[in-house]
């Protein structure tokens, strides 16, 4: 006789929330007390984080709607009402995590969740992709830390019309988690993302995961970027342009009968 089980999506992402860490990390990062406070900036999240499993095109607003049909006391505390959930201690809580840095933030959330899955990854794949966003271009203005530049001109689409913004992803190879995950200037090219992240975050890679190399795609291989590479202690690896006339040589010479296959599929 087969049993049927009833899945719990409320209850399976609030057990997650907990068990990776993530509202210990948003608390001790923005300095919250959860015994001098109503509502902590975890706390906060993690009710946005349960509102958009179900209203995530509804306005923030409209969060304490959700939740008041919703035993809180099992997915956020005893102490959470879904009165204490309004508009304005969310907002606070997005103001505290503008402020501590939502980039550094997820790094560390991520580095937590790692460690508390007993992750210890050896490669980090870097790569960037683009994508189209509506708004209004601040590329002509002046430049802000906190801000990332829209640019006009959407290239994977050739559509010159829309407004483009980068995103830098470093992701772990055995279960496939995002560890670093960057906004960037839409005018940024591959190559100066990758020599961006070379820098910081790869160091921090293999002090906080342990990890050795950095998988990346042609972008990587510029002298630049090696010669930043050269005094950290991440290996690399990549594939040479095969606009280089060194590369071509090589190619030209190379024997496509001759190539053992590694596995079905690959040569």
């Amino acid at each position: 006789m087969y049993q049927s089980q009833v899945v719990d999506p409320l209850g399976l992402v609030a057990g997650m929330f907990e068990a990776l860490g993530m509202g210990d990390v948003l608390d001790h990062a923005t300095q919250q007390n959860p015994a001098r406070r109503d509502l902590t900036v975890g706390e906060a999240i993690k009710a946005m984080v349960l509102n958009g499993l179900g209203l995530i095109n509804q306005a923030r607003s409209l969060v304490p709607r959700f939740v008041q049909n919703t035993p809180t006391y099992r997915f956020m505390s005893p102490r959470v009402a879904p009165a204490q959930l309004n508009d304005d201690a969310l907002g606070r809580a997005l103001d505290l995590l503008y402020a501590a840095g939502v980039t550094e933030l997820y790094s560390l959330i991520a580095a937590t969740a790692a460690k508390r899955l007993g992750l210890c990854p050896v490669y980090a794949h870097l790569d960037t992709t683009s994508f189209h966003v509506d708004g209004r271009s601040n590329s002509d203005e002046e430049p802000s830390a906190h801000v990332v530049p829209l640019t006009q001109g959407y290239r994977r689409d050739h559509r010159p019309g829309l407004h483009q913004v980068r995103l830098e992803l470093i992701i772990e190879h055995q279960a496939g988690m995002p560890v670093l995950r960057r906004p960037l200037s839409g005018q940024s090219s591959d190559a100066q993302a990758c020599g961006h992240v070379i820098r910081t975050p790869l160091e921090q890679l293999h002090t906080t995961y342990g990890a050795t190399y950095v998988v990346a795609d042609r972008a990587l291989y510029t002298e630049a970027n090696l010669a930043a590479l050269a005094p950290t202690r991440m290996q690399w690896i990549t594939r040479v342009p095969a606009t280089w006339r060194a590369a071509q040589t090589v190619l030209s010479q190379a024997d496509p009968q001759a190539m053992v296959p590694l596995t079905a599929g690959y040569r």
